[in-house]
C-alpha cells in the first residue's frame, strides 16, 4: 500500500486524539472577513470514508488535459479524487522494507562488486579455496557496508523532509468553514486560504486577495532562487466573487487546464465563473499561478484554487534525478580492471596447466597426498583455486578510496579562501565529486556574458529620444547613487546605479531648455484611422518615452522592514530603466491586474492595464497595453534587430538611432529600442475577443503568440537606451591565463555582433594579436561561400602561425548546426581557434554548440552560467558550473559546481583541477602497483607448491593488506599532494625587503602556473604507457623480494631448535618486504609531506602492521601462529628487508634520476627554480646580517668571534 496512504491515515489519527474542538484562528482577523477554525470532525463514517480515499490507488501523474470543478463543498467521490495524482511528496528511494533489496540491486550495478561477489561464492566451496571463507566475505560486506550506509543516511534525510513536508498544516475552504488539514490530503479542486509569509502546498489559481485589485505577490527563490517578488493577480471577476464570504456563489466553478508542465512561467487554462445565468469563461495566464513552495509575500491572504498536485506539480516536474558523471579516468580504470580480469584467468589456466601436467606426472607417485580425484578434475580445481589467489590483481578496496579522497578533496574546494567572494558572502560549492580530476583536464570553456564576465549591475548611460542624444555630459564618480525611491541598504546588492547627467534634458523636463519647442511632428495613428495621439515638439516626446519606460516592465515595489521601498524586477536591465525614469522625474509607485499608478513630474497618475507580455529569450521583447484617458496604446521595449523590423516605414528616427546603437556596441554598451503604437477600441477588441478564445489544446501557445507578434507590429520609433555592464574584477587577467593553460574560451551571448566582439576586446578573450574571422550571413548559400573565404584565412593563420578567432552569429551558428557538412567544416576550423564568441543565440543555441564540440572531438569540456537561461548549456557540457548571480540559482541548481565570482574558475581549474588530477591519476596507478607486488610472490609460489592452490599468504593479511595496511597512506596522498604551490610561504618575513622577495618569487610561480596545466589536458599520467610501467615496476618489485628472500631462507637455520624455514616464516619475511617496499614507493612520490602523511605511514600502515603481526603470534589456528616472535630474532629477517628495501630504493633512484635527466617537465624545472630561488634568497640574508654585524655597535665583538671560530678551524684542520 502506497506511502502516501500511511501518512494520511497518522495524521488523521493525530487530529482525532484532539477531539472535536473549536478554535479561534485570531491571525485571520486581519482579513475582510473572520473565520472560525474547526477541526476536522471525525465521526466514524466521516473517518472510513478518507480511509478509502487515502488507501486507495492514485496516479502518481496526470499527463492529459484536466478538467475538474470546485469543491467548495467538500462533496467528492472516490471515482473523483482517484482521477488526480495525490499531494503526497515522496523524494525518498526506499522504505524498511525495500531498502536492503534495492540498495543491494545498486550496488551490483558495479562491475567490480559482482566479481567479488563470485569470489566470496567460490571462495565459500571447501574443494575449490584453501582459504577461509570470511576473510572474502568481510571485505565485501565492509566496503557494501560503507556505501549501503551512505545511501541509507542520505535516504534517511529525504524522508525526514518529506515527512516534514507532507504533515505541514494549511488551512481548506469548506462550506465557507476554514478546516485545518495537511499538504498531503489536499486534492485537486480544493479551496485554499494561505496568509502572509506561508507557503503554497500546491499549484493554485488565485481566486481572491486580501488587496482589493486582486493583486499578491510571490517569492519563488525555493523554485528558482530569485529573491524578487513576482506580482500575481486574480481576475477581476473572480476577485469579486470570493473577496468576502457573503458574496461566495454556491454554484460549483469549473476549471479547463492542459498538461502540466515543467515551465515555471506558463499556465494554460480556463476558468468558468457562474456569471449571469450562466458560466462564462475567462483565459488565465501565468499571472494567475501561484507556484508550490513558493511564499506569499506583502499580502494578508489570498484564496487558491488547486489546480495541480504532488508530482504534477511545477517544483516537480522540475525537480531532476540525482546527476550521475563519471570521469575519463574512471571509464578507462574500469577497462584496465576488465584487462587485469582477462590476465587474471589466462594467469589461472596457465597456473591449472602445469598442475594438470604435474598431476599426470607425478600424481599416481604421491601417494601420500591421498588424491581421491582424477588429474583433470583436480587442476579444474586448481584454476578456481587460482582465481581465488590472483585476485588479489584486483584491488577491492579502490572505488571506496577514491570515493573518500573525492570528499576530501571536495572539501578543501569548498574551504578555500581565495576562492570566497566577500560581496555575495560565498564559497565555492561541489555538488558533484566524481569529476574532480576533470577540472584538470578541460580544453573548452562556454561562457555566458551578462552576470558571468559582467557584473549584472547596471548603469544608464545614454538615452536616444528621436534624432537627439542625451547623456553626453555625465562624468565618472567614486560615489554613483542608487535609486531614488528605494533607498535600500549597504548591505544589499544594488542591481543598478544611476550616474546620468544631461544639462538640457533636466531643462527640458522642468518646462525649460532650448530644444524643448523643438516640432517633431510625430502622428501616430490607429490601423483603422479612428484613433491618433499627436507628439509635436521634442518635449511631448521626451515625456512619452519615460513614461514607456516606466509603464513597460515587469517591476514591482518592495518594502523593507524599514518600509524602505525598493524596485525588484525579473533583471537588472529592467530595474535600471525603471529607476532611471524615476530619478527623472516618472517615477512607477505601484500596479494591480488591471492598473498602473505614476507620479510624474510631481502629478498623480493612473492608467488601466489592459495586457502585459513578458519578455522571454525567444520573444527578446516586452510590451503592456495600456487605456490613458480613452486612448489604448501599446507600449514596447526590445532587442534592436526584433524591434527594426516590425516598424511602419518610414521611420524619421531610424538612421540616426541606429548610427548611434552602432558606436555604443563599440564600447559593448546593452541597447533597448522603444516603440509605441495606438489602437482603437474596435482593433483592441478584436484582439481581446481573440486572445480569450484561443483553442484548448496543443496549439495554444502557437496561436497565443500568433496574436501577439500580429499586434506587436506597425510600431513608431520613440528612441533608444544604453546601459553599460561592466567587467567582473579579475576578468581579463583570468581569462588570458586560460588561454596561455591551451583552454579554448567560447563566449556565448544574446548581444549583438559588434557588442559581443567589443566586450570579447575589453575582457581580453579576443587580444591586439589574433586574427578576427566574422560569419554573419542571411542564408544557407552565403553561409557556404563564407566558410570557405574563412577557410582561406584559418589556413594562412595556421602557415603563419598566428593567434586567431571567429565571431559568429546566432542565425549563422543555426545554419551551420543543421547542415553536417557546414557543422564538420566549422568544428574544424573551431577547433584550433583560441577563442570563438557566439553572439545572439538563444539557450536552446547555447547547448547545441556545446554539443557540437562535446560529441565531435571528445575533449572535456566546461560551461559556466549565472541564469536560467544558462542551465541547458550547464547541463550539456561534461562539467557544469553556476554562479552566484542576480538571476535567480537556477544556474547553480543545476551544476555540478558554483562559484561567487567568474575569476574563482581560475584556481578552480589552474590549481585544484591541476593538483586533482594528479592525485587521482597516481593514486590508481599506485593502486594496481601495490596488488601487483602482491600478486607476484603468490604466482611464483605455486612452483614451489606443486600447482595445487596453496595460498602464500595467511588468510587476514590478505584481507587486511588492501583495507588497512596500505590504504590510509595513499587516501592522505590523494588528498594533500602537490606538485607545485605558488604559495610557497604560510606567514612573510618580518624584514620588509625579504618580504617583498618572497612576494616577488610567488608572483613568479602564479605567472608560470598555467604552463602546468597541459599535464592534466595531455593526460600525460593516467596513460597505457604509464600503466604498463608500473605494472612492470610492481612485477620486478615482486621478483625481486619473492626471490631474494628465497635466496636468503632456503635451507637456512631458523629457530633456536636447528629447523629450517618452514612456509610461515617465509611468508611473513615476504609480507614485510612488501609492506615496507609499498610504504617507501609511496613516499618516494609524495612531493608535498603534511602531518598527515607522516602519521599514515608511520603509525597508521606500518604501526598498524606492527600491532597485527603481535597479535597474530597468538591468533590460534592462522598460519602465523607462533611464527612472529621467532622471526623478529632471526638475523636472517632483518637482512631481507634492509637488503630488499636498498635495493629497490636504488632501483627507483637510479629511474629517477633517468627521468630528471631525459624527461624533465616544466614542473620539475619550477621546483629547481624555487629551490635553487631559496638557497640564494637564505645566502643573501646572511650575508646583509653579516653587513648589519659589521655596521653595529658590537662590530668589534663580532669581529673578534670570527678570528677565533677561523683558528678553531685552523687547529682541527691541523689535528687530521
Amino acid at each position: 500500500m502506497s506511502n502516501d496512504c500511511r501518512t494520511s491515515k497518522k495524521e488523521l489519527e493525530r487530529i482525532s486524539e484532539r477531539g472535536i474542538e473549536k478554535v479561534k484562528y485570531s491571525q485571520f482577523t486581519k482579513f475582510d472577513f473572520s473565520y472560525e477554525i474547526k477541526q476536522v470532525f471525525l465521526v466514524n463514517q466521516y473517518y472510513k470514508e478518507y480511509n478509502k480515499m487515502f488507501w486507495s490507488k492514485r496516479p502518481e501523474t496526470f499527463n492529459s488535459p484536466r478538467q475538474f470543478q470546485g469543491n467548495f463543498k467538500s462533496e467528492r467521490n472516490l471515482q473523483e479524487l482517484e482521477e488526480f495524482p495525490s499531494n503526497f511528496i515522496k523524494t525518498s528511494r526506499y522504505n524498511v522494507v525495500t531498502f536492503l533489496p534495492k540498495s543491494l540491486l545498486l550496488q551490483f550495478t558495479r562491475y567490480a562488486n559482482i566479481y567479488f561477489l563470485c569470489i566470496a561464492i567460490i571462495q565459500c566451496i571447501p574443494v575449490l579455496s584453501t582459504l577461509n571463507p570470511f576473510s572474502a566475505i568481510a571485505p565485501l560486506v565492509f566496503v557494501l557496508g560503507l556505501s549501503m550506509a551512505r545511501e541509507g543516511w542520505e535516504d534517511y534525510g529525504r524522508h525526514v523532509s518529506d515527512n516534514e513536508v507532507n504533515s505541514t498544516e494549511c488551512v481548506i475552504l469548506k462550506s465557507r468553514v476554514a478546516t485545518i488539514s495537511t499538504w498531503a490530503e489536499l486534492s485537486v479542486g480544493d479551496y485554499i486560504l494561505v496568509k502572509q509569509n506561508e507557503s503554497f502546498p500546491a499549484d493554485l489559481i488565485v481566486l481572491s486577495s486580501s488587496i482589493e485589485s486582486g493583486a499578491c505577490y510571490i517569492e519563488t527563490s525555493s523554485l528558482d532562487g530569485e529573491k524578487n517578488l513576482k506580482p500575481k493577480s486574480a481576475i477581476l471577476e473572480s476577485q469579486q466573487i470570493y473577496c468576502n464570504k457573503e458574496s461566495y456563489s454556491e454554484e460549483a466553478i469549473r476549471v479547463e487546464a492542459q498538461v502540466p508542465t515543467q515551465n515555471l512561467y506558463e499556465l494554460d487554462a480556463s476558468l468558468f465563473l457562474p456569471i449571469g445565468n450562466g458560466h462564462k469563461k475567462f483565459q488565465l495566464t501565468a499571472k494567475q499561478l501561484l507556484l508550490r513552495g513558493a511564499f506569499l509575500r506583502n499580502t494578508e491572504w489570498i484564496i487558491g484554487l488547486v489546480v495541480y498536485t504532488g508530482q504534477d506539480t511545477k517544483i516537480m516536474r522540475n525537480a531532476d534525478a540525482s546527476r550521475v558523471k563519471s570521469s575519463e579516468i574512471e571509464r578507462i580504470m574500469n577497462i584496465l580492471i576488465l584487462g587485469i580480469l582477462v590476465v587474471q584467468i589466462t594467469l589461472s589456466i596457465i597456473t591449472a596447466s602445469f598442475s594438470s601436467a604435474w598431476l599426470h606426472r607425478y600424481g599416481t607417485n604421491s601417494w601420500y597426498l591421498e588424491f581421491n580425484d582424477s588429474p583433470n578434475l583436480l587442476s579444474f580445481y586448481a584454476f578456481f583455486s587460482y582465481i581465488l589467489l590472483y585476485n588479489t590483481m584486483i584491488p577491492i578496496s579502490l572505488i571506496v578510496s577514491l570515493e573518500f579522497v573525492k570528499v576530501f578533496q571536495a572539501y578543501f574546494i569548498e574551504q578555500d579562501e581565495e576562492m570566497y567572494v566577500a560581496q555575495r558572502n560565498k564559497y565555492a560549492k561541489v555538488q558533484t565529486t566524481t569529476i574532480n580530476e576533470e577540472l584538470g583536464q578541460v580544453e573548452y570553456i562556454f561562457s555566458d556574458k551578462t552576470g558571468t564576465l559582467t557584473c549584472n549591475q547596471m548603469e544608464f548611460k545614454y538615452c536616444i529620444i528621436g534624432n537627439i542624444l542625451y547623456g553626453k555630459e555625465q562624468q565618472k564618480t567614486n560615489n554613483p547613487q542608487t535609486a531614488i525611491v528605494h533607498p535600500a541598504s549597504e548591505e544589499a546588492f544594488q542591481h543598478s546605479v544611476f550616474n546620468f547627467q544631461d544639462a538640457e534634458l533636466s531643462a527640458i523636463l522642468k518646462g525649460e531648455g532650448s530644444t524643448g519647442d523643438m516640432p517633431v511632428n510625430l502622428h501616430i495613428e490607429s490601423q483603422d484611422g479612428k484613433q491618433q495621439v499627436k507628439l509635436s515638439n521634442q518635449r511631448n516626446l521626451i515625456e512619452e518615452y519615460f513614461f514607456l519606460l516606466s509603464s513597460a516592465h515587469e517591476c514591482i515595489i518592495q518594502y523593507d522592514k524599514n518600509q524602505n521601498a525598493t524596485y525588484q524586477g525579473p533583471s537588472p536591465d529592467e530595474i535600471t530603466l525603471v529607476d532611471a525614469a524615476a530619478r527623472l522625474g516618472f517615477q512607477f509607485t505601484g500596479a494591480s491586474a488591471s492598473e498602473q499608478s505614476f507620479k510624474i513630474l510631481g502629478r498623480e497618475k493612473k492608467v488601466k492595464l489592459l495586457k502585459a507580455f513578458e519578455f522571454d529569450s525567444t520573444r527578446k521583447r516586452m510590451s503592456v497595453i495600456i487605456n490613458d484617458n480613452g486612448i489604448i496604446k501599446l507600449f514596447i521595449k526590445g532587442a534592436d534587430n526584433i524591434i527594426k523590423e516590425r516598424l511602419l516605414p518610414n521611420q524619421p528616427f531610424l538612421n540616426e538611432i541606429i548610427n548611434y546603437l552602432d558606436d555604443f556596441s563599440k564600447i559593448g554598451l546593452r541597447c533597448l529600442l522603444m516603440a509605441t503604437r495606438v489602437l482603437s477600441n474596435e482593433e483592441y477588441k478584436d484582439f481581446d475577443y481573440a486572445y480569450n478564445n484561443l483553442p484548448d489544446n496543443d496549439k495554444r501557445a502557437e496561436e497565443l503568440e500568433k496574436i501577439t507578434s500580429n499586434l506587436e507590429n506597425q510600431l513608431t520609433l520613440l528612441g533608444a537606451s544604453a546601459v553599460e555592464d561592466k567587467l567582473q574584477p579579475l576578468v581579463p587577467e583570468t581569462i588570458a591565463d586560460l588561454l596561455k593553460a591551451n583552454i579554448k574560451v567560447w563566449m556565448l551571448t544574446g548581444d549583438k555582433l559588434e557588442t559581443a566582439e567589443n566586450i570579447a576586446k575589453s575582457c581580453r578573450l579576443i587580444q591586439g594579436d589574433f586574427t578576427v574571422m566574422r560569419l554573419s550571413v542571411p542564408n544557407v548559400d552565403e553561409c557556404k561561400k563564407k566558410l570557405g573565404d574563412i577557410q582561406d584565412t584559418y589556413d594562412l593563420c595556421i602557415k603563419e602561425n598566428r593567434k586567431k578567432s571567429i565571431v559568429v552569429e546566432g542565425s549563422s551558428l543555426q545554419f551551420v548546426i543543421d547542415n553536417e557538412d557546414l557543422a564538420q567544416a566549422f568544428v574544424s576550423m573551431a577547433k584550433d581557434c583560441e577563442s570563438i564568441v557566439c553572439c545572439r543565440v538563444t539557450p536552446k543555441q547555447k547547448a547545441d554548440v556545446v554539443r557540437l564540440i562535446k560529441d565531435r572531438l571528445n575533449k572535456v569540456t566546461l560551461a559556466i552560467g549565472d541564469g536560467a537561461n544558462d542551465v541547458n548549456m550547464i547541463q550539456a557540457a561534461h562539467i557544469g558550473i553556476g554562479l552566484y548571480g542576480n538571476e535567480g540559482m537556477r544556474a547553480v541548481q543545476s551544476s555540478d559546481f558554483a562559484l561567487g565570482e567568474f575569476r574563482c574558475l581560475w584556481r578552480l581549474l589552474l590549481v585544484h583541477g591541476h593538483w586533482n588530477y594528479i592525485r587521482i591519476a597516481e593514486m590508481v596507478l599506485y593502486f594496481f602497483y601495490k596488488n601487483m607486488i602482491f600478486t607476484v610472490p603468490q604466482f611464483f609460489f605455486s612452483y614451489f607448491c606443486a600447482f595445487s592452490g596453496q595460498s602464500y599468504f595467511d588468510d587476514w593479511y590478505i584481507t587486511f593488506y588492501n583495507l588497512i595496511f596500505t590504504a590510509l597512506p595513499l587516501i592522505m596522498r590523494g588528498t594533500f599532494d602537490q606538485d607545485i604551490n605558488y604559495r610557497q610561504y604560510c606567514q612573510y618575513d618580518s624584514k620588509e625587503e625579504v618580504a617583498n622577495l618572497q612576494k616577488k618569487q610567488e608572483q613568479y610561480l602564479k605567472v608560470k602556473f598555467p604552463s602546468l596545466y597541459y599535464v592534466g589536458q595531455n593526460k600525460t599520467i593516467f596513460t597505457i604507457p604509464n600503466y604498463l610501467l608500473w605494472a612492470f615496476n610492481g612485477l620486478v618489485h615482486g621478483m625481486i623480494i619473492f626471490f631474494f628472500v628465497l635466496w636468503i631462507m632456503d635451507y637456512e637455520i631458523i629457530q633456536n631448535s636447528g629447523e629450517s624455514s618452514g612456509l610461515a616464516p617465509f611468508s611473513l619475511t615476504v609480507y614485510s618486504c612488501i609492506i615496507l617496499i609499498a610504504d617507501l614507493k609511496i613516499a618516494i612520490h609524495t612531493k608535498f609531506w603534511t602531518w598527515f602523511n607522516f602519521i599514515s605511514i608511520s603509525f597508521l600502515s606500518i604501526l598498524l602492521y606492527i600491532l597485527y603481526v603481535i597479535i597474530s603470534h597468538f591468533w590460534p589456528g592462522t598460519l602465523m601462529e607462533y611464527t612472529p616472535f621467532t622471526m623478529v630474532g632471526s638475523p636472517h629477517f632483518w637482512l631481507s628487508i634492509i637488503l630488499i628495501g636498498a635495493i629497490i630504493g636504488g632501483l627507483e633512484a637510479i629511474q629517477a634520476e633517468i627521468i630528471r635527466e631525459f624527461f624533465t617537465d616544466p614542473a620539475s624545472e619550477m621546483l629547481n627554480k624555487v629551490k635553487v630561488f631559496e638557497h640564494n634568497l637564505n645566502k643573501w640574508v646572511e650575508h646583509q646580517e653579516k653587513i648589519a654585524r659589521q655596521d653595529s655597535f658590537w662590530a668589534g665583538i663580532y669581529k673578534q668571534k670570527e678570528v677565533e671560530e677561523q683558528e678553531l678551524v685552523r687547529f682541527s684542520g691541523s689535528q687530521q
